[in-house]
């Protein structure tokens, strides 16, 4: 049995026949080691030459063979520490023979005196014979190599600089996925194998370290078991093997570099290792760290720990780092933040710029950044920043307000960006401002919300894809006095041509206690009125609301009226309190006059208010007014001065030319103006000359708004009543037979069907004095009526051919149509 304190051990070579055989067995093993695992640990021991090595090596070249150093682990959770080296020649002098000195460690059980495997390479407690007694000598301890130091390990970690990050990550990934592919590492000598585990060694956890499994050399790596495999180099040979998935291959020979992936711990690692800082590892190991996700392999942590001994960094692990600190520096250490904060501002480490990460990961940091501001590393900062702020378009909103905040630190002029800044901040409370959210308290049903889109800002889905917070942006509007009356004052310009009360929600949302004092448009917006409010009354408060400064500009006068009637119809009688209460220079810019213009034309043929709003417009004017607009209104305007009774004499020729130039007109108001001066034509006293500038008009309009005046009840029921009045139709609708065919249609259908209906239930004593009164303007009038009037197909005849006649024009009414030619 082995001695308490006496570690286990084992020899294997070709040994001279004894009680256990001949050729390859274990010349010597400790009681200790299961017999069980004899046969498993005999495959891990075996050693094959290179194959270009000498077959008959001298004693210097023996030298020259390479030393297979493995650690392994077997199937009950043991391990195995196994030296071995080639021999020469037997004891038979056959040559082949190798040497295999092992150490067994139950599981569980560390190396003694807590050496890591790496540091048992070259170890002088390795011994290249069996004893001669035919068992272990005793071994209390394992000692150290020393070939593996600090200085060659760095620098053998920058001569492999291209492909250390990308070795480092295999290895987290060995550790922590079961499928993780083997790593062989194809190097000249074994000692650069080990000196890769070693690399790889340093950066481990202890207890990571102690599971990691290699092989300084192998003939054979396909059928190693071990985690890291080490094999020379050799022409041809390694395509197969990296072709494998199994295995990640790292050939010495090769210049191909091998990618790092975007294992940021493992960059960070390489880095400290180039430096020559491996001691970080074990002080980063002793600090919390940022994911504990990642755990032993947190990358900010080892970032932080790297930056503080000015490690140069590229632009994520700085960030990685900046976040660390912030949450866990060592309160005001300056051995800890002085290197730290002058390495991050320093910049650097292969990168062009900053990433947005970094500059959000800096904004925290701002106050202790400031107080480096007289080192040369604040100046490259300055100048980053600089950099960063001449286009912001682009830049994320929450990255654009961490510039701002340590621009402010490191007195870094802001006053170009402001304004993009002040856009980008608007455009996100607009792009994010949804039914539920930022919304206008309950309103009157006739006050204005708007669409819930309609905030006049087309820049919403470009902030909206840009993936913009406005919870960043209202925590920023707090901070920056700037930035927030730069936002207030986007907002109030936005309100000019967008919904002023949407608008003036989102200052609500983001700002609660905002001072509105500068901003009228907000102001207004931000007014509430009921129902029954007199739109005119709330109109004129609006305007005071926005100031003495702001009253009289167009574009307030302008929102004033989109609040009141943006969802409301404007009525002939409002606009007309607005035309004649306003300047008129202001009309035409504040869009007024469009408003009042469309409500005159649109105006239905019974409203009181459109003539005069008509008038109006056309005498407030400052600007020529579009033609056809214009014939319109004057058309309206003249329609209410014939109602009124106050036209000038030839109405009708007017009407008829303005008719033509204010094509197409608005069927309201060629209804309007052909009744009235249809009514005026057909009144008892009508005025000379102007029937006849209506039967030679061709209107359509006003020759149907006469028929259906003509046809009304009211005219029939003065007809039935009137002698005089009858004959004074019949004279008019019996004239002007060869003018046009428009007017023959009209007045022929009058005879037809208004007047003879009528005539036929009149008594013969009224028919005569008809006949009377038609006598009084001489000629056949009384003589064709007598005619006309007569009952059965003669009559009827002579109906027809009425029209036909001369006429004697002479008697009471107007002069009938053409027939002053006639006289």
């Amino acid at each position: 049995m082995n001695r308490p304190g006496i570690l286990p051990q084992l020899h294997y070579t070709s040994a001279a026949p004894g009680p256990d055989g001949s050729g390859f067995r274990f010349t010597a093993v400790s009681d200790s080691v299961p017999a069980n695992l004899l046969r498993e640990i005999e495959q891990l021991v075996g050693y094959e030459p290179p194959p270009d090595a000498p077959s008959r090596p001298t004693a210097g070249e023996l030298a020259a063979f390479p030393t297979a150093f493995t650690h392994s682990t077997l199937s009950d959770g043991s391990r195995l520490l196994c030296h071995s080296v080639y021999t020469g020649a037997d004891y038979s002098g056959r040559y082949g023979n190798f040497h295999a000195h092992a150490v067994w460690l139950p599981s569980g059980a560390p190396v003694p005196g807590g050496r890591l495997p790496v540091e048992l390479w070259h170890s002088p407690s390795w011994t290249a014979a069996t004893p001669a007694s035919g068992r272990p000598d005793p071994l209390p301890e394992l000692l150290p190599g020393r070939h593996l130091d600090r200085t060659s390990l760095t620098e053998f970690a920058v001569s492999r600089a291209d492909r250390l990050a990308a070795f480092l990550a295999d290895v987290r990934t060995l550790l922590t996925a079961p499928d993780a592919p083997q790593l062989i590492m194809a190097e000249p000598e074994p000692h650069d194998v080990m000196q890769w585990v070693a690399l790889a060694s340093a950066v481990l956890p202890r207890e990571l370290v102690t599971t990691l499994t290699f092989t300084s050399y192998t003939r054979r790596p396909l059928q190693a078991t071990q985690q890291i495999i080490g094999i020379r180099p050799e022409p041809g040979s390694g395509q197969p093997i990296g072709s494998d998935h199994r295995y990640r291959v790292y050939d010495a020979s090769s210049p191909r570099t091998q990618p790092a992936g975007d294992d940021r711990w493992a960059a960070v690692a390489a880095r400290i290792w180039r430096a020559g800082l491996p001691q970080l590892f074990a002080t980063a190991a002793a600090l919390p760290v940022e994911r504990t996700d990642d755990g032993p392999f947190d990358h900010a942590r080892l970032a932080a720990v790297a930056a503080a001994e000015c490690v140069a960094l590229d632009s994520t692990s700085r960030a990685a780092a900046a976040r660390w600190a912030h949450r866990h520096g060592q309160g005001e250490d300056a051995d800890f933040w002085g290197p730290l904060l002058v390495t991050i501002a320093e910049g650097g480490g292969g990168d062009q710029q900053r990433s947005a990460a970094e500059w959000l990961a800096l904004a925290p940091l701002s106050a202790r950044l400031a107080r480096i501001a007289g080192h040369s590393a604040a100046d490259a900062l300055r100048d980053d920043l600089r950099s960063a702020l001449t286009d912001l378009r682009e830049t994320p909103l929450d990255v654009v307000l961490a510039l701002l905040e340590l621009a402010d630190a490191l007195s870094v002029p802001t006053a170009d960006a402001l304004p993009v800044l002040a856009e980008r901040a608007t455009t996100t409370l607009l792009a994010h401002r949804g039914p539920d959210a930022h919304t206008a308290p309950p309103r009157a049903t006739g006050t204005p919300t708007g669409r819930e889109d309609d905030t006049g800002h087309p820049a919403r889905q470009e902030a909206i894809d840009r993936g913009d917070d406005p919870a960043v942006v209202t925590a920023a509007l707090g901070r920056h006095p700037a930035v927030r009356a730069a936002v207030l004052g986007a907002l109030d310009r936005a309100a000019e041509t967008g919904d002023p009360t949407a608008l003036a929600a989102v200052v609500r949302g983001a700002l609660p206690d905002a001072d509105l004092s500068t901003t009228p448009h907000l102001r207004m917006g931000a007014m509430h009125w009921q129902d029954g409010d007199d739109p005119v009354r709330v109109f004129h408060t609006l305007i005071n609301e926005a100031g003495p400064e702001h009253r009289g500009h167009p574009a307030i006068l302008r929102t004033a009226h989109r609040l009141v009637w943006n969802n409301r119809t404007l009525t002939t009688t409002h606009a007309r309190f607005l035309v004649n209460e306003l300047p008129p220079d202001r009309l035409e810019p504040s869009g007024i006059e469009a408003h009042a213009t469309l409500a005159a034309l649109t105006a239905p043929a019974d409203d009181i208010d459109a003539p005069q709003l008509a008038a109006d417009l056309l005498y407030y004017a400052v600007r020529p007014i579009e033609p056809r607009t214009r014939s319109a209104l004057s058309l309206l305007a003249l329609a209410g001065r014939i109602v009124d009774d106050t036209a000038t004499p030839g109405f009708t020729e007017q009407a008829v030319l303005l008719c033509r130039t204010a094509h197409p007109l608005e069927e309201a108001i060629a209804h309007r103006v052909g009744t009235a001066i249809a009514e005026r034509l057909l009144s008892s006293r009508p005025h000379p000359g102007e029937l006849e500038q209506l039967a030679r008009s061709e209107q359509p309009a006003l020759l149907a708004a006469y028929q259906a005046v003509a046809a009304g009840d009211t005219i029939r029921d003065r007809l039935r009543v009137s002698p005089s009045y009858l004959a004074s139709c019949y004279i008019h609708w019996s004239s002007g037979r060869s003018l046009n065919p428009a007017w023959e249609t009209t007045r022929t259908a009058l005879l037809s069907d208004v007047l003879r209906p009528i005539v036929r239930k009149l008594p013969p004593e009224t028919i005569a004095q008809i006949a009377s009164e038609l006598e009084r303007p001489g000629g056949r009038w009384a003589a064709d009526f007598r005619d006309w009037s007569r009952p059965g197909r003669i009559a009827r005849i002579g109906g027809r051919l009425l029209g036909r006649k001369a006429v004697d024009p002479s008697g009471p009414g107007p002069v009938p149509p053409g027939e002053e030619r006639r006289r």
